[in-house]
C-alpha cells in the first residue's frame, strides 16, 4: 500500500510540476505577464483548478478541526473517526485527480513546457527536491513521509515558482553575457545590412514579406517565428548568422520601456520600420505614451544616416515620424495613404503610396509609382505590410520592377488569415497566430469577400489590453454584428463588453462554448452542414479544433 501511495503521489506531483512550468514558460517567466494572466477568469481557473481547490480544502480541514477542538471537548473516538474520514477524502481527491489525468492523457490534453534548458532545469530541480525528500522520509519516518506527500501534492505548484525566482538573477547574468557576445559578433560584420521591425501589429508579416522579396538577390537571415526579445535575437545572431549573409532582418517586441533599446544597442540597424503603435499590451506598459516611447527606442538605435520607415495610416506611427525629425537621421519614409510631402530640417520626407487597391479572394492588386503589384495573400490590410517591405527593399538597393516580380510569390506565415478549403461548401480560415484589435477586425473584414456564404466566427477574446480592453472588445462585437451570421466565444473573460454591444446591435446569434471542445466541434459541424459556410478562427488556442474539424468532415 505504501508503494502504491508513493507512486500515485509522484505521478500527480510530476504532472503538476510540468503543468505549472508550462504556464510560466508560456508567459516567458515574466511576473508581470503572469499577473496579467491571473487578472482574467480563465487564467485563475487554469492556475487554481478545481482539483487544486479541493486538495487545499482537504489539507486545511485538520487545522479547522484542531481549532474547533481547542474550543470544545472532543473525545478520542471522534478524533479517530475524523482522522479516518480525512484520509478517505485525501485518497478520494487523489484518485479523482488521477482519473482526470488519465482522461487528459487519452485525449492528448496534457500541458508540458517546450524542451528548453531553463524549463528542463526548473522541472529537474522541482522534481529532485520532492523525490529526494520523499525517499529520505519514506525510509526514516512513515507518518512524516505521508504528511509530506499530502502537503506537496497540494503545494508543489509553488516549487516551479520558487525556482524561477531563484534562477532569475542567474538568468539575468547569462542574458547579459549572451547579449555582449552577440553585439561583438554582429559589430564585426560591417557590410551587413540590418533591418529592424517593431510595432503593435504587422511585424511578422512585414518580416516575412521583406525576407521573401530580398532573398532572390541577397543572402538573407531573418529571426524565426515570433522571436522578438533581446535574448531571442541574440541567440539567432550567435547560432545562425554567417559571414555569407548580406541582410539580417529582425523583429523587436517589448512589454515595457527599455527592452527594445537593449535589442537596438546590440544590433544597431541601418533601417528601422514602425508598423503601428496601438494599445496592445497596455496592461503591461501602463499607457499609450509608454508604448510609443518603447517603439521609438528602435528608431533611436539607428546607425548614423540610418533610414526610419513609418506607417502614415496609423496615428501612433505617424506621431513617431514627427518625433524622428529631431534626430540626425539620413531619411524618413512614410508609407500608406495620402500624406503631405515635406522637408524636415535635415532630410527629405519620402512618401510611398499604394493606389488603385483592389481586393479579391485570389489576392490584392495595387499600384505604387505607376508600377503594378499583385500579391496572392488575403486581406486588404496586407497592402500596408507590403508597402513597409517595399520601402525597406528600395532602401537596400532593389528597384520597384524587381520588387513587383518578387511580390507575386510572397506568402503569409502559417496561421495568419490562412484559408483552408475543405470542399466546395466549406472554408476554414486559420487566423490563430496572434490576436490584436486591428488584426481581428481585418479578419472579419476579409469575410465580406465571401458574399452569399454563411459566416461563422470563433473567438476567445484578446489579452493584455488593459483599460482599452472593454472598448476594443465592443469594437469587435460591432463588427461581428455587421458581418457574421453566428459567433462562438470560447472564453467568458470578456463576456460583458461583447454581449453588451451585441445586444445593442440586436445580434442574438452567438453562444459561449467554454472548455468544451466536443460541443464546439458539434456546433460547427452542424453549422457547416447548412450550405456554403466560411468559419474564421481568431486568436491562439483553436488549432486543435481546426484539425479535428478537418478530419471530421
Amino acid at each position: 500500500m505504501k508503494e502504491l501511495i508513493f507512486i500515485l503521489a509522484l505521478i500527480l506531483m510530476a504532472n503538476e510540476i510540468l503543468y505549472y512550468s508550462y504556464f510560466w514558460q508560456l508567459k516567458e517567466y515574466r511576473w508581470d505577464r503572469m499577473r496579467d494572466f491571473l487578472s482574467t477568469a480563465s487564467g485563475r481557473e487554469k492556475i487554481f483548478p478545481v482539483f487544486g481547490v479541493i486538495k487545499l480544502l482537504v489539507l486545511l480541514a485538520p487545522l479547522i478541526f484542531i481549532l474547533i477542538a481547542s474550543q470544545t471537548s472532543v473525545s478520542k473516538g471522534v478524533f479517530v473517526i475524523f482522522l479516518l474520514g480525512w484520509y478517505f477524502f485525501v485518497a478520494a481527491s487523489w484518485f479523482l485527480e488521477f482519473i482526470d489525468l488519465i482522461d487528459r492523457l487519452l485525449h492528448k490534453k496534457i500541458y508540458r513546457p517546450d524542451k528548453t534548458i531553463k524549463a528542463a532545469l526548473i522541472v529537474f530541480l522541482s522534481g529532485a527536491v520532492i523525490l529526494g525528500t520523499s525517499i529520505y522520509l519514506y525510509i526514516n519516518n512513515y507518518s512524516t513521509w505521508l504528511l509530506f506527500l499530502i502537503v506537496m501534492v497540494t503545494f508543489n505548484p509553488l516549487l516551479p515558482t520558487f525556482w524561477i525566482a531563484i534562477l532569475t538573477p542567474l538568468t539575468w547574468l547569462g542574458k547579459k553575457f549572451i547579449l555582449k557576445k552577440a553585439a561583438r559578433k554582429i559589430s564585426q560584420m560591417r557590410d551587413l545590412k540590418i533591418i529592424g521591425i517593431t510595432g503593435s501589429y504587422g511585424k511578422s508579416s512585414v518580416k516575412e514579406f521583406l525576407a521573401q522579396i530580398l532573398s532572390d538577390k541577397y543572402s538573407v537571415l531573418k529571426t524565426p517565428g515570433n522571436t522578438n526579445t533581446e535574448i531571442g535575437v541574440a541567440k539567432v545572431i550567435l547560432k545562425n548568422l554567417k559571414a555569407e549573409h548580406e541582410v539580417f532582418i529582425f523583429e523587436a517586441g517589448a512589454y515595457k520601456i527599455g527592452e527594445i533599446k537593449k535589442i537596438g544597442e546590440m544590433v544597431r540597424p541601418r533601417v528601422a520600420i514602425v508598423t503601428a503603435v496601438r494599445d496592445s499590451h497596455l496592461a503591461l506598459f501602463g499607457s499609450l505614451e509608454n508604448i510609443k516611447k518603447a517603439k521609438f527606442e528602435l528608431i533611436e538605435s539607428l546607425t548614423e544616416s540610418g533610414t526610419a520607415i513609418f506607417n502614415s495610416d496609423d496615428s501612433g506611427a505617424k506621431d513617431l515620424a514627427e518625433r524622428a525629425g529631431s534626430l540626425n537621421l539620413g531619411k524618413i519614409i512614410r508609407y500608406g495613404g495620402k500624406c503631405a510631402k515635406e522637408k524636415s530640417g535635415h532630410a527629405l520626407s519620402v512618401d510611398l503610396e499604394a493606389e488603385e487597391i483592389k481586393e479579391s479572394l485570389e489576392g490584392i492588386n495595387f499600384t505604387v509609382r505607376g508600377v503594378k503589384f499583385f500579391a496572392a495573400v488575403p486581406g486588404r490590410h496586407n497592402v500596408s505590410n507590403l508597402l513597409a517591405a517595399i520601402a525597406a527593399a528600395l532602401e537596400i538597393g532593389m528597384t520597384l520592377p524587381e520588387i513587383a516580380e518578387r511580390v507575386k510569390i510572397v506568402k503569409l506565415r502559417d496561421h495568419t488569415l490562412t484559408p483552408i478549403k475543405i470542399n466546395e461548401d466549406l472554408v476554414l480560415i486559420d487566423d490563430t497566430y496572434n490576436a490584436n484589435p486591428d488584426g481581428v477586425v481585418a479578419g472579419l473584414e476579409y469575410l465580406k469577400l465571401y458574399s452569399g456564404w454563411r459566416k461563422i466566427f470563433v473567438f476567445p477574446g484578446m489579452l493584455e489590453l488593459g483599460e482599452s480592453s472593454q472598448s476594443e472588445h465592443k469594437c469587435v462585437a460591432r463588427k461581428i454584428a455587421e458581418i457574421c451570421d453566428f459567433a462562438y466565444f470560447t472564453s467568458r473573460d470578456f463576456e460583458m463588453p461583447l454581449t453588451e454591444e451585441l445586444k445593442k446591435s440586436d445580434f442574438q446569434k452567438y453562444q459561449f462554448v467554454v472548455e468544451d471542445q466536443a460541443k464546439l466541434l458539434s456546433e460547427l459541424r452542424s453549422g457547416a452542414a447548412a450550405g456554403k459556410t466560411v468559419i474564421l478562427f481568431s486568436s491562439r488556442g483553436a488549432e486543435e479544433v481546426i484539425k479535428k474539424l478537418k478530419n471530421a468532415i
